[in-house]
């Protein structure tokens, strides 16, 4: 069948085309009027930490290199350490010490995300609440430079500055994901309704064409009376 062909189907179906779309649209209006929004806030932390230097007796000569080495080992650690149950417990005590709320430590667990670049510790707070998300990431980052250096258990003791360099004052709202959700949604609906409609003409046996007629009864088409519309 030729490209005509096709585009002449999608003409005479382009009321399926259109509708499922549309239905699918109101869906999407439907979901976005009721979901629940999240907001995300965002606080960086770097760390310095010093390494270990060997004893007087070893024939080493100690530099910068494993200082920074010694951070990026220790931010390793922090990742992990931020995310766990223990410092979310210490986060809802402060959070409790400092404003009066009562943010449990199961809630800050699951709303706290890490990650790391070279020494910079960075802490994304997903919360319903915009001010909530600010005020667990605020004190997550107050709890790391209080008492970050706690959660190493070395002998001897580590030494190491961790210091606040990007603090939460807002919360961005989470609509990026969701909206190409959607997006990808009426897309697809488009392209449902275009094979539908082509599905429909398939069961249509209407013969419109001469050559549709000629080659359904094996006969050759000898005249064509024209349309009322045509004759005009």
């Amino acid at each position: 069948m030729e490209l005509k062909a096709y585009l002449s189907i999608l003409w005479r179906r382009w009321y399926i085309i259109v509708l499922v779309p549309l239905v699918v649209l109101a869906g999407v209006l439907y979901q976005s009027r009721n979901i629940s929004l999240t907001y995300t806030a965002q606080a960086r932390v770097s760390i310095v930490r010093s390494a270990v230097e060997p004893g007087q007796n070893q024939y080493f000569q100690y530099d910068g290199y494993y200082q920074y080495l010694a951070s990026e080992y220790a931010l390793d650690d922090l990742v992990q350490v931020v995310q766990g149950n223990v410092f979310a417990s210490d986060v809802s005590a402060e959070i409790k010490k400092d404003s009066g709320a009562d943010v449990s430590a199961d809630e800050v667990q699951g709303s706290i995300q890490s990650s790391r670049v070279n020494r910079i510790l960075t802490i994304s707070v997903t919360s319903s609440s915009a001010d909530r998300a600010v005020l667990i990431a605020s004190e997550a980052a107050k709890t790391l430079e209080s008492n970050g250096t706690s959660y190493f258990k070395t002998t001897p003791a580590v030494s190491a500055s961790i210091q606040t360099i990007q603090k939460p004052l807002s919360a961005s709202v989470n609509s990026n994901k969701r909206n190409l959700l959607y997006l990808l949604q009426i897309a697809v609906a488009l392209f449902a309704g275009v094979v539908i409609a082509l599905f429909v003409d398939y069961l249509d046996d209407t013969l419109r064409s001469p050559e549709s007629v000629s080659n359904a009864l094996g006969l050759p088409v000898i005249g064509i009376i024209p349309s009322e519309r045509a004759a005009r």
